[in-house]
């Protein structure tokens, strides 16, 4: 299933046979977390790459950061 973070597997296609898992609670999206996540992984590329770091890269990392910015 398509998310703003990339695809997420659907929930009968995981084997979770004897195991107690709230999958809504894994399959979850916290906006704040990813967001975050985002913005610290775009500073330690700047810090480790600069300019060297692939344009397409950096575009597909502001895209997924703006999908999570217009999650409710």
């Amino acid at each position: 299933d398509a998310s703003a973070v990339g695809f997420l597997p659907k929930k009968d296609s995981i084997n979770l046979q004897g195991l107690i898992v709230n999958w809504e609670k894994l399959m979850s999206v916290p906006k704040d977390y990813w967001i975050s996540d985002i913005e610290e992984t775009l500073k330690w590329l700047d810090e480790q790459l600069g300019d060297d770091l692939p344009h397409d890269i950096r575009v597909q990392i502001e895209q997924q950061k703006q999908r999570l910015t217009q999650l409710k």
